[in-house]
């Protein structure tokens, strides 16, 4: 886990949709899904509950989110 993921993480946790974070981020949205993938695999946990609705935090992400912040 790095710096630069945090920040994609608190970019998609604001927004809760890959594709306006990634819009923020200056990034595609492919490369932004894969490094949330990348940091949920590091972490071993899944942050984000996806749907057809869009995006929400696991309990796990809320937990996160908090420290990431800081």
């Amino acid at each position: 886990m790095d710096i630069k993921q945090l920040r994609y993480f608190i970019a998609t946790a604001k927004y809760l949709n890959f594709t306006e974070a990634a819009k923020h981020l200056y990034l595609a949205q492919p490369a932004l899904s894969r490094q949330i993938a990348d940091l949920e695999d590091y972490l071993g946990t899944q942050l984000f509950i996806r749907d057809k609705r869009g995006l929400k935090l696991t309990a796990a992400g809320s937990e996160l989110l908090i420290g990431a912040k800081e």
